[in-house]
């Protein structure tokens, strides 16, 4: 932002139309520095307030799934599917909407899926679901609007069902050391 550029004083005692002269200069580079200021202030406060802003996004970052282990992997024979059931959202913001569950479908024996969802308005019941064996992909805000639901480590080819979450934010999770990362 510009500094306020008052306009110089006049070097002599002014006559009293100088003065005036002066004293307008002054007053129009206040008020422009006063616009330019507002407008500072109305794109910040855009910034955090508009859809998918700030406010939004740090909702996001603290909201977590009622319950926390939501998560199922099936062996359905030559391939893996994960199920999520009905469950509710709660943000930091202590609003919560109930979600419809779903399915996905077509996965890897034996590997480790992060499962999230995007939904940037934080209004959509029935979003729809997806899995990456690359774990930060799935963490809160690695898009816009992106929730994690958890990890999974799906079942090994004829092995049962497995389970698997997130832990409620604030719990310190992050997906580790071990976790893929994206090449």
């Amino acid at each position: 932002m510009a500094r306020l550029e008052l306009p110089p004083l006049p070097p002599t005692e002014p006559g009293w139309p100088s003065f005036q002269v002066w004293w307008q200069q002054v007053k129009e580079a206040i008020e422009r520095n006063d616009l330019i200021q507002q407008n500072v202030i109305d794109a910040l406060d855009t910034g955090i307030t508009a859809p998918g802003g700030m406010a939004d996004q740090l909702a996001i970052l603290g909201s977590f799934t009622i319950p926390t282990m939501i998560l199922t992997a099936t062996d359905v024979g030559s391939s893996v599917t994960i199920s999520i059931p009905s469950h509710i959202r709660r943000y930091s913001n202590a609003v919560q909407i109930a979600l419809t569950g779903g399915t996905i479908t077509g996965l890897a024996f034996g590997t480790k899926y992060g499962v999230y969802y995007d939904d940037e308005s934080r209004a959509d019941a029935a979003p729809e679901y997806h899995a990456t064996p690359y774990l930060q992909e799935a963490q809160h805000n690695w898009a816009i609007g992106r929730h994690y639901c958890g990890t999974v480590t799906t079942p090994a080819d004829g092995a049962g069902p497995t389970t698997g979450g997130c832990p409620p934010a604030g719990s310190g999770y992050t997906a580790g050391a071990s976790a893929q990362v994206i090449p």
